[in-house]
């Protein structure tokens, strides 16, 4: 990275110059150069919780003119901003946009504890919609949305939610017209005249209620009919509570997605049509090719041509038959948020449902990869700023005190048998993590608005309240102890003999400049991530970001972070005192530290997802453990490793670029502590930046 202290100010300067720039033309592309306004805002859902969320408004929308409006809905780990790709394309061709923060998500908090719902059989602490109910009905606040062309897409989660919300909606539609309508029978009226003051009170109610909605990488929200939970729901049991209501809806599923054995209950998902969730949803349809409209309860799927479609689509209040359509496209569950085929799915049913079949920009024409692109940029710039500042402030007289000259490394590979020892001490250190993943991340999901606990292996509590990072602490602890106590042995039995000692490992320093470089380290991350925090939401990029964090998450960012600090001092002393070879070129030890970083979790995701590629069953199905005998006698179901699996994604990202920045520091400062205190906070920062809270 840096061969030379005095390019640290120049590369520093370089980097935030970009981060600005990025965030400039990004937001150009968000707001499509000036032609759609945003904005944040929050409101008070119908249980109490705070929900966030973004607004996009197009120009051409207007109380003279109002625009259809749609809401978008993330999944599990992630927040709005994921939903941008669908938004900026949206928001572009004229629609009015709501992108949410789902309950625990970003900025929306959880709701207090005692709610209920009593379209939900009002079961305390469940609310499944997560906020989705409220946010649709938040549309009814302006006057430039058009309340009777209402859509809603979600991704993975985000989908299960907005079924729900729709649900609640048309259940309090239901109730309101049923109350109406047994006023005015009361008061004499005929049965016809009556379904129409019915119908005419009920909308007059101010519900919103949605016309139009785009599941993606998730299925239909079949309930168990006995107890209406989606607990032991089989083909013999099963209800779709929508199915009554007028809304058209499509479904969206990559061929490659991770969850769809547990979402529609087959392995392969380029075959999910042939599911009994998919027969519900549709009202008996099955095998349906991609593309292909057809109208609700029709079990033959007859294709609809998409002037039929527009035409169903549009009667579908007064006929009761919606329509339905089901597409598949080349990609994984996380791609549903970034493939242009999926996007454009989405969009053209859109124009479908809720414009007449009018596209004002043709689908497939998109400018959202520019915003990623200035995202990427960004991220990177500022990850290369959090070392840059660091090695320009080692010049400053206070800090420059903690220069050191670098230590030997304990290993130096000078004949054939150090060099075996070394291959297989570094083969053996590479084990541990791909042999334990699975195991100790397990399925981390946990939403208790949901009543929706998996198998998440160390469980959210009011410390520790966000179950996907405590599976990473949790693998962070296993893995780190076995690599200290290998490291200790290597140390211990090798390195002593040799002369080595405990100058060698980067650690000696004194109190007062271990202290100071924590201090180094407080002082570049703080500066650098207050920059990227200045852009809002602009550094982020696929399943990788650093995002601005509310109150809450710092609050649990100092709770989990003695952990992140254990294992990156660790690991930073690992890789420049034993990684490192003395007599080995400068590139090859980078080359070295960057694969022991993650090689071992490399080899098993290229196995995994290869064998998904090639198959269309992942390689490693199922959560070590839970395909027992007795697991399943006990639990009744196994855990697919899909939730970890994508996890597993930021970590291939993170940690390759947090080695090398480990030698950067190391080398220049010649001892672990700078690194190891920088690369713990930025690294939990990018991991929980927008991580789900759960307690």
């Amino acid at each position: 990275m840096l061969e030379k202290i005095k390019w640290a100010p120049l590369v520093l300067a370089i980097t935030v110059l970009l981060m600005i720039v990025t965030a400039a033309v990004g937001h150009n592309i968000q707001t499509s150069g000036g032609a759609v306004r945003t904005e944040e805002f929050t409101f008070t859902t119908d249980v109490g919780a705070t929900s966030h969320a973004k607004l996009y408004v197009p120009q051409t929308a207007t109380a003279e003119n109002p625009a259809p409006a749609i809401l978008l809905c993330h999944g599990y780990t992630a927040s709005m901003d994921a939903m941008e790709p669908n938004a900026i394309e949206l928001s572009r061709r004229g629609y009015v946009v709501m992108c949410l923060d789902l309950y625990g998500h970003g900025e929306s908090t959880l709701p207090p504890s005692g709610y209920s719902q009593a379209e939900m059989g009002g079961v305390e602490d469940y609310a499944p919609d997560l906020g989705t109910y409220s946010a649709l009905q938040q549309f009814a606040q302006y006057d430039f949305v058009d309340l009777t062309k209402i859509g809603m897409l979600g991704h993975s989660m985000g989908t299960a939610a907005i079924q729900e919300g729709a649900y609640l909606a048309y259940a309090k539609w239901t109730a309101a017209y049923n109350a109406a309508l047994a006023e005015a029978t009361a008061a004499g009226q005929d049965e016809a005249t009556a379904a129409a003051t019915a119908y005419a009170a009920a909308m007059s109610s101010g519900i919103v209620l949605p016309s139009s909605m785009v599941l993606t990488g998730y299925n239909y929200n079949v309930r168990n009919v006995n107890d209406l939970t989606y607990n032991g729901v089989t083909s013999d049991n099963g209800v779709f509570p929508l199915y009554a209501a007028p809304v058209n809806i499509c479904t969206i599923e990559g061929t490659y997605d991770e969850f769809c054995e547990l979402l529609w209950g087959v392995k392969d998902a380029s075959q999910y049509t042939t599911s009994f969730k998919f027969a519900y949803g549709t009202g008996g349809a099955t095998n349906v090719p991609s593309g292909t409209y057809f109208m609700y309860g029709d079990a033959a799927a007859t294709p609809l041509t998409r002037e039929q479609a527009v035409e169903a689509a549009a009667s579908a209040a007064v006929t009761m038959a919606p329509i339905r359509a089901a597409y598949t496209f080349e990609g994984t569950h996380s791609d549903t948020y970034y493939d242009q085929t999926a996007i454009s799915y989405g969009i053209d049913f859109f124009d479908i449902t809720l414009r007449g079949g009018q596209a004002t920009i043709d689908p497939t024409q998109q400018v959202w990869h520019g915003r990623a692109a200035c995202g990427l940029i960004g991220l990177l710039s500022a990850l290369v700023a959090f070392v840059a500042l660091a090695l320009t402030l080692l010049k400053v007289p206070f800090f420059a005190t903690l220069v050191r000259p670098e230590p030997k490394s304990i290993t130096t590979c000078d004949t054939p048998a150090h060099g075996l020892r070394y291959a297989i001490i570094y083969l053996v250190c590479l084990l541990p993590a791909p042999l334990l993943y699975y195991w100790l991340v397990g399925y981390p999901y946990y939403m208790q608005p949901q009543w929706f606990k998996f198998l998440t292996k160390f469980w959210p509590n009011e410390i520790f309240n966000m179950a996907p990072v405590n599976s990473l602490l949790l693998f962070n602890v296993v893995v780190g102890v076995i690599l200290l106590a290998v490291y200790v042995l290597v140390f211990l039995l090798i390195a002593r003999k040799a002369g080595c000692g405990w100058v060698n490992t980067g650690l000696k320093l004194p109190v007062a400049q271990a202290l100071k470089a924590l201090l180094l380290a407080v002082v570049s991350f703080g500066l650098v991530y207050a920059c990227s925090g200045l852009s809002g939401t602009e550094f982020s990029f696929f399943k990788f970001h650093l995002m601005p964090m509310d109150g809450a998450h710092w609050r649990s960012f100092f709770v989990y972070l003695p952990v992140w600090l254990f294992f990156f001092l660790l690991v930073s002393v690992i890789f420049n005192s034993f990684t490192r070879i003395n007599n080995a070129p400068a590139w090859l030890n980078y080359v070295l530290i960057a694969v022991a970083s993650c090689g071992g979790l490399a080899v098993m995701f290229a196995y995994d997802y290869g064998k998904l590629f090639a198959t269309g069953v992942r390689g490693i199905e199922y959560i070590p453990g839970t395909t027992s005998a007795e697991w399943l006698a006990t639990i009744g179901m196994t855990f697919p490793t899909a939730l970890a699996g994508i996890m597993l994604f930021s970590l291939l990202f993170n940690l390759p670029l947090a080695a090398i920045a480990s030698r950067v520091l190391f080398k220049k400062s010649g001892s672990a502590w700078l690194g190891g205190f920088l690369l713990s906070f930025v690294v939990l920062a990018f991991t929980m930046s927008e991580m789900v809270i759960n307690v």
